[in-house]
């Protein structure tokens, strides 16, 4: 392909797409209802149990102030506590309650099956290909990241 813009094309289609897709709240228990990113929160917090606020602004690719709100809405909703760092009384740890556990479950279960749709398409494709997709997405965020 010697012509970048039909790919440059594609990858703004499926950014625009998702974008749409990430604010269609999505239930994950009974009665709590959550968008992507706040359920993408949840994960990380879960993953990474005592992260910080700090801590999971640079994991989510946002701004410190982005996930500090994040986390009022997700403790607000009951899914997550904030507690003192034993190392910094300046710091705040993050901790998934019982219903962040939960919807934390539901989420991953949704993934296995949005995997094993994923993992069909990319047995199709050669490993050699799939790094230089790889390769290209990495450049493309990298782009991104210096115009912000």
């Amino acid at each position: 392909m010697k012509d970048y813009r039909e790919l440059a094309w594609q990858m703004e289609r499926i950014i625009h797409k998702y974008t749409q897709y990430e604010k269609k709240p999505q239930q994950y228990c009974k009665g709590l209802t959550l968008t992507q990113p706040e359920i993408h929160t949840v994960a990380i917090i879960g993953d990474q149990e005592g992260i910080s606020v700090t801590g999971l602004a640079k994991v989510r690719g946002i701004t410190k102030g982005a996930a500090s709100q994040m986390v009022y809405k997700l403790v607000d909703k009951g899914l997550v506590e904030k507690r003192v760092s034993p190392s910094s009384d300046s710091e705040l740890n993050l901790y998934l309650t019982k219903l962040g556990k939960k919807a934390r479950a539901e989420h991953r279960k949704k993934h296995e099956t949005m995997g094993e749709k994923f993992s069909e398409i990319m047995d199709g494709i050669s490993e050699e290909m799939q790094d230089d997709m790889l390769k290209v997405l990495k450049s493309f965020e990298e782009e991104l990241d210096k115009l912000q």
